[in-house]
C-alpha cells in the first residue's frame, strides 16, 4: 500500500507521527459496527504501519488530504475440494482519495472521500464500483454528533470486504454520550437502493440505539435496531425489522484476544403475514506471539427460519488470516497478509440449493514516507 499524505496550509514545512483514517460509517440497516468490530480495529493497525506524514502550512491548517492506493490479488473463488487453477488468479485496485477540516478543537470536524474499489474482481457494469461521502461530526465534553451522506455503485467492496450488490444511497444522523462508566449511542438512517435487475427502489427507514461498557480487560457492545421497509414512501407492500446484538471483547493476555457475539433478527410482511427469524453466532480469535506477526481466526453461523419456505437458509463463514510485518526498507515498511475463506450457503427449497466456495488472499504492502 502506497499512502500519500499533504496538508493544505501557509507557511512553513514540518513532519509528524499522526494517521488520520476515515471514518468507517456502518451501513443504514446496521447503525453499528460489525461484531468483529474490535478485532477488525487490530487487524487494520496492524497492518498499517506508523509512518511520517508530511505537512505544508501557510497560517493554520485548513484541510488534510490523503491518498491511498494498493492491489489485493486473489486465487479465485473454488469449489471446496477443487485444484487451483493459475489463469483464475485476479488482481483487484483500490484507490481512495480523503480529505478533513477540523475546527474548534474537534468540536466540528469535516470530512469528505471518494474510493474506487475492484476488490470484487468483479467484470465492468453499467455504474462503476465507487463510493463518495460527505459528513460532519465533532465532540463536545462528553457529547459526539455527526451526520453523513454516502453513495454506493454496483459492485464496490469495501475493506472489510462488504460488497455493494446495487447502487446505494444513504445518510444517517447520530449522536451519543459518555457517562463514565457506559456509552450510549442514538442513530437515525435512510437508505435507497435500486436493484440492479428488475430496477426497483427500496426505502429503509432504521432507528438504532447501542449501550457500550469498556473495562480495562474486556468491552461488551448491546444493540437494538427497529427497521421500516418498502419500495416507496407511500408504500403498502412493506415488511418491519427488529434486530437485537450482543458482542464481547475478552483479552485473556497481551498476546491473545476473544470476541464472542450473538445476534437476533426478527423480520415480518403483515401483507403476506410471512415471518423470518433469523438467529446467528460467531466467534473471533486474535494472537500475536510476537510483535510482527499477528494470527487471526473467525467462525460464524446464521439460520433464516421463515414461514415462507423460500426463505429458509442457512450460512457457514470461517475464516484464517495471518499479517506478517516484513521490515523496512528505502521505500519504507514492507508487511504482507494472507487469508483463506471458507463459505457454505444452503437453500433446501431452491434447486441449486448449495453453494460452497474457498478463497485465498494475498496483499503486499508498503507504506511510509
Amino acid at each position: 500500500m502506497l499512502v500519500l499524505c499533504l496538508c493544505h496550509g501557509m507557511a512553513f514545512a514540518q513532519t509528524y507521527d499522526a494517521e488520520v483514517t476515515p471514518t468507517d460509517i456502518p451501513g443504514t440497516i446496521h447503525l453499528f459496527p460489525s461484531p468483529f468490530a474490535g478485532i477488525d480495529d487490530m487487524r487494520r493497525d496492524f497492518n498499517l504501519p506508523s509512518k511520517k506524514t508530511f505537512a505544508l502550512e501557510l497560517g493554520p491548517k485548513l484541510v488534510e488530504l490523503r491518498a491511498t492506493y494498493w492491489e489485493r490479488r486473489q486465487e479465485g473463488s473454488l469449489p471446496a475440494g477443487g485444484l487451483s487453477d493459475p489463469s483464475a488468479t485476479k488482481w483487484g485496485p483500490y484507490l481512495d482519495l480523503f480529505a478533513t477540516s477540523s475546527r474548534f478543537d474537534g468540536r466540528l470536524v469535516g470530512e469528505s472521500e471518494f474510493a474506487y474499489s475492484a476488490l470484487g474482481f468483479s467484470s465492468l457494469t453499467e455504474q462503476p464500483p465507487i463510493m463518495s461521502r460527505l459528513g460532519v461530526s465533532g465532540r463536545w465534553d462528553k457529547t459526539g454528533y455527526g451526520v453523513s451522506y454516502r453513495s454506493f455503485g454496483r459492485g464496490f467492496v469495501s475493506l472489510a470486504g462488504v460488497k455493494a450488490e446495487h447502487d446505494r444511497d444513504e445518510s444517517q444522523l447520530w449522536g451519543e454520550y459518555d457517562f463514565g462508566l457506559f456509552r450510549l449511542r442514538g442513530a437515525a438512517g435512510e437508505t435507497w437502493e435500486r436493484n440492479s435487475a428488475t430496477n426497483d427502489l427500496t426505502l429503509t427507514r432504521t432507528a438504532a440505539t447501542s449501550f457500550h461498557l469498556a473495562k480495562p480487560n474486556w468491552s461488551a457492545m448491546f444493540s437494538s435496531s427497529y427497521s421500516w421497509i418498502g419500495h416507496d414512501e407511500e408504500s403498502s407492500d412493506k415488511t418491519f425489522a427488529l434486530a437485537n446484538g450482543l458482542a464481547l471483547v475478552y483479552r485473556l493476555a497481551t498476546r491473545l484476544t476473544i470476541e464472542p457475539n450473538l445476534n437476533f433478527r426478527q423480520e415480518w410482511d403483515p401483507a403476506m403475514r410471512f415471518k423470518t427469524d433469523t438467529p446467528s453466532a460467531g466467534v473471533a480469535l486474535a494472537y500475536t506471539p510476537f510483535g510482527d506477526l499477528q494470527m487471526i481466526g473467525r467462525a460464524s453461523y446464521a439460520r433464516d427460519l421463515s414461514d415462507n419456505p423460500l426463505k429458509n437458509a442457512s450460512i457457514v463463514n470461517t475464516t484464517a488470516a495471518l499479517n506478517w510485518k516484513l521490515g523496512k526498507s528505502f521505500f519504507g515498511e514492507h508487511s504482507v497478509s494472507m487469508q483463506l475463506e471458507y463459505k457454505n450457503e444452503s437453500r433446501p427449497t431452491l434447486p441449486d440449493n448449495q453453494q460452497t466456495n474457498l478463497t485465498g488472499t494475498v496483499q503486499f504492502k508498503i507504506a511510509g514516507f
